[in-house]
C-alpha cells in the first residue's frame, strides 16, 4: 500500500494498493497515469512504481523536481527498491511504503484530561536537563570544527562548568609518559597526571575514581597528587584511542558528581566522530595535494618531451613513455645539432611529484642548451652535473644515459650516469646490454669526471634506452621484469617502432595491473 503523507497537497490522492506481483503503476499528472496526483510540482509522467517478486521499487522518469527516497535524490531513469516505511517525496507531495494494519498498531486516542499539561522551561532546568543542553551544545560545536584542537577546546568547554572539573585536559600521548596538551582549562602549576587512570582509559572505557575511596586501594600516583576524584575518558577515531579527555579534583576541591562519567562517555563519543571527520578530510586533501604534484610532474615531462617518433634518412628514433601510479620524473629528447650531430638522453629523477619533476626540468633543459650549443658529450654531461650538484639537495639527483651519433664516422658516443639500461642490436646478432663502469648519476658529486666511450657501429644498428620503470616494475608475486625479458621482447621485435609497441605491451602484462612506476623507452635508429 502507498499511503499519501501530504493528502491535501495531491488534491486528496487516495490511498493506492498494489496487491500481487509483476505490476507498475505510472504517477503524474496526465490522465494515463493510474495513481493520478494534481500537484503542479509534479510532472505528467513523473515516476513509476514496479512491483516484482524481489521487491517494490521506484523509478524516476527524468521529472522536472525529481524523486527522493528518504531525501535522497534519483538520478534520472534511476531506479531503486523501496520498502515499508520509506518516504517517497514527488515535487511537493509525499507518501509513504505502509504495511498492512495488524492489532498492535498504536492509534491515536484524542482526550481532553487537563491532567496533561505541556511542561515548561523551567520544569527541565534541572542537573540532568543542564548535561544534557550541555552535550547538544558541544554536538553543534563538534559540527563545525576544523581541527583537532578546536574539537579539544570545545570539549573542555562542555565540561568545565560542571561540579567538580575545574581541572580539565585534553591530552594526547607522546610517548609513554609524556602527553601534549591540546587543550585545558588554564589550571596554574605544572601538568601532572596520574598515570594509573590513563593506562585504565588506554584500554577504551572510562576510567573513574569516585569519592570515598579507600586510601589503601590507590596507586602510588592517586595518593601523592591527592587526587580525590578523577576520570579519563579515551577519544577514539578510527578504532583506536587519538586522544583523552583527563578530569580531576584534589585536595579540598569540589567533587566529581557520578553521573559526569555517564556524561564524559557521551561527550567524547561525539568528539571522536568529528575527529574522525577531520581526519578523513585532512587525508582527502593530502591525497588532492599528491594527486595535484604528481600532475604537475607529467606536465613538465609532456612539455618537454619530443614528438613519439623524428629524425631524418641518417638517424631517428622512436620514444614511448607511459605513466605510472606514482609519476617520477623520466626525461628523454632528441635532437640533431647544426654540425649533423644527433644528439639525445634518458634518464629519471630521484622521487616523484613536483620535486622529481623540477630535477627532471633543470637537467633536461641544462644538457639540450649545452649538447645543442655543439658541447663535446663528456663535457656537457659534466657539467650538468655540476650545475645539479650546486642547485640539489642531499639525495636528489639524476641517472642518466646519454648518447650522440655521428653519421659521417658511424661512431657513436655514450656516458652513462648510474643509468645502465642501454641496449645494442646490431648486424643482425641478439641485442646485448652495454655496460659502462664506474659512472656515477648526476648531482651526487662535483668534478665526477664521467667520460664517454666510442663505439664503430654497422649500418641498420638500433640503440635501445629504457627506464627503470621497466626493469623494475614488479607482477603480483613481487618478481621484477628485469634485463633478460627486455633482451627477450627485442631479439622478437623486426623493427623500431615494433621494439617499443611490444616493450610496453609485456611489460603492462607482467604488472597486470596499475605501473608502479613511469614507463619509458625508446629506440634509436642508427642509419
Amino acid at each position: 500500500m502507498l499511503r499519501p503523507i501530504d493528502p491535501d497537497a495531491g488534491g486528496g490522492v487516495a490511498p493506492f494498493p498494489l496487491e500481487g506481483v509483476d505490476r507498475s503503476a505510472l504517477i503524474g499528472r496526465t490522465d494515463e497515469a493510474q495513481w493520478k496526483v494534481g500537484d503542479p510540482g509534479i510532472s505528467r509522467r513523473h515516476a513509476r512504481v514496479h512491483v516484482r517478486a524481489s521487491g517494490m521499487y521506484v523509478q524516476d522518469l527524468g521529472s522536472r523536481h525529481g524523486t527522493f527516497v528518504n531525501g535522497a535524490r534519483l538520478d534520472a531513469e534511476e531506479e531503486v527498491e523501496i520498502r515499508q516505511g520509506d518516504v517517497v517525496s514527488l515535487g511537493n507531495w509525499r507518501f509513504m511504503v505502509a504495511g498492512e494494519r495488524s492489532a498492535t498498531m498504536m492509534h491515536t486516542i484524542v482526550d481532553r484530561d487537563a491532567r496533561v499539561q505541556r511542561l515548561e522551561q523551567h520544569a527541565l532546568n534541572g542537573l540532568a536537563q543542564i548535561k544534557l543542553d550541555k552535550l547538544l551544545a558541544a554536538a553543534r560545536s563538534f559540527s563545525v570544527t576544523a581541527t583537532r584542537p578546536e574539537v579539544a577546546e570545545a570539549i573542555v568547554s562542555a565540561v568545565r562548568d560542571l561540579k567538580g572539573c575545574q581541572r580539565v585536559y585534553v591530552v594526547r600521548p607522546l610517548g609513554e609518559s609524556e602527553f601534549d596538551v591540546i587543550a585545558s582549562s588554564n589550571v596554574p602549576g605544572e601538568l601532572r597526571l596520574s598515570q594509573t587512570l590513563i593506562n585504565e582509559a588506554s584500554t577504551g572505557k572510562v576510567a573513574q575514581l569516585l569519592s570515598g575511596a579507600a586510601p589503601d586501594t590507590r596507586s602510588h600516583s592517586l595518593i601523592e597528587l591527592d587526587i580525590q576524584t578523577a576520570l579519563c575518558a579515551p577519544i577514539s577515531a578510527g578504532g583506536q584511542v587519538d586522544c583523552y579527555l583527563y578530569v580531576d579534583s584534589r585536595g579540598g576541591e569540589e567533587r566529581i558528581e557520578k553521573d559526569t562519567a555517564a556524561f564524559c562517555q557521551a561527550l567524547v563519543g561525539i568528539a571522536g566522530l568529528a575527529i574522525e571527520r577531520i581526519l578523513g578530510a585532512e587525508m582527502e586533501e593530502r591525497r588532492r595535494q599528491l594527486d595535484e604534484d604528481l600532475k604537475s610532474a607529467r606536465n613538465a615531462q609532456e612539455l618537454l618531451f619530443p614528438p613519439k617518433e623524428g629524425g631524418n634518412a641518417s638517424v631517428g628514433y622512436v620514444f614511448e613513455s607511459i605513466p605510472g601510479r606514482y609519476v617520477g620524473g623520466d626525461l628523454f629528447d632528441f635532437l640533431i645539432t647544426d654540425d649533423g650531430r644527433a644528439a639525445f638522453f634518458l634518464g629519471d629523477a630521484t622521487g616523484k611529484g613536483v620535486g622529481a619533476g623540477m630535477q627532471m626540468v633543470a637537467a633536461q633543459t641544462e644538457l639540450r642548451t649545452l649538447l645543442g650549443r655543439g658541447v663535446a658529450l663528456d663535457e656537457a654531461v659534466n657539467e650538468a652535473n655540476d650545475s645539479l650538484v650546486r642547485r640539489s639537495d642531499v639525495g636528489k639527483f639524476v641517472t642518466l644515459v646519454a648518447g650522440c651519433w655521428h653519421p659521417e664516422t658511424r661512431v657513436l658516443e655514450l656516458c652513462d650516469a648510474g643509468h645502465g639500461y642501454i641496449f645494442l642490436r646490431a648486424d643482425g646478432n641478439p641485442a646485448e646490454q652495454v655496460r659502462i663502469e664506474g659512472s656515477v648519476p648526476l648531482g651526487v658529486q662535483a668534478q665526477a669526471g664521467h667520460r664517454a666511450i666510442r663505439l664503430n657501429v654497422p649500418a641498420g644498428a638500433h640503440l635501445i634506452l629504457v627506464s627503470d620503470g621497466v626493469i623494475e616494475q614488479v607482477n603480483a608475486e613481487g618478481e621484477q621484469f628485469g634485463i633478460a625479458r627486455v633482451l627477450e621482447v627485442l631479439d622478437a621485435a623486426s623493427d623500431p617502432a615494433e621494439e617499443i609497441g611490444k616493450m610496453v605491451e609485456a611489460v603492462r602484462t607482467f604488472a597486470d595491473g596499475p605501473l608502479a612506476d613511469d614507463l619509458s623507452a625508446a629506440t634509436i635508429r642508427l642509419g
